[in-house]
């Protein structure tokens, strides 16, 4: 019953001003929610797509501060994701081409940066259980 009262009291006391915080970053969180989903699947599509070509191989290049993925195809652009407005010369004119990634090798430096971030997460699990007891310093 003491958690009940607790959540009561907090609903309460700071109900307010949640639904004020909620009122004017709904929108803005929820566009850039969006914004992040949207570049995620279009990561996906693209390397969906490079999968399904002869010698694929995806590039990102950036457009009026959007993210784009160049699909190639034995070394000519074949797509882009999300589509742009731009012809696919235009997009890649001034990209660095050495970047360019088979989709296994974009998949294995994801792994590796994967394998990195829980490295980090571990170490510093340690050192905060370390801090903890007191054993830090």
């Amino acid at each position: 019953m003491g958690r009940i009262r607790n959540v009561g009291t907090r609903a309460v006391k700071y109900g307010p001003q949640a639904a004020i915080l909620w009122k004017y970053a709904a929108v803005p969180v929820t566009a850039a929610a969006q914004r992040a989903f949207a570049a995620q699947v279009n990561r996906r599509t693209a390397l969906k797509h490079a999968d399904t070509v002869n010698e694929g191989a995806i590039l990102m290049v950036m457009d009026a501060g959007e993210t784009h993925w160049v699909v190639f195809s034995a070394g000519k652009p074949v797509a882009t994701y999300p589509a742009s407005p731009r012809s696919l010369e235009e997009l890649i004119a001034d990209a660095n081409l050495n970047k360019k990634m088979t989709p296994e090798q974009f998949r294995a430096r994801q792994a590796a940066a994967s394998k990195r971030q829980k490295a980090l997460d571990a170490a510093h699990g340690v050192v905060t259980q370390l801090r903890n007891r007191g054993l830090d310093e």
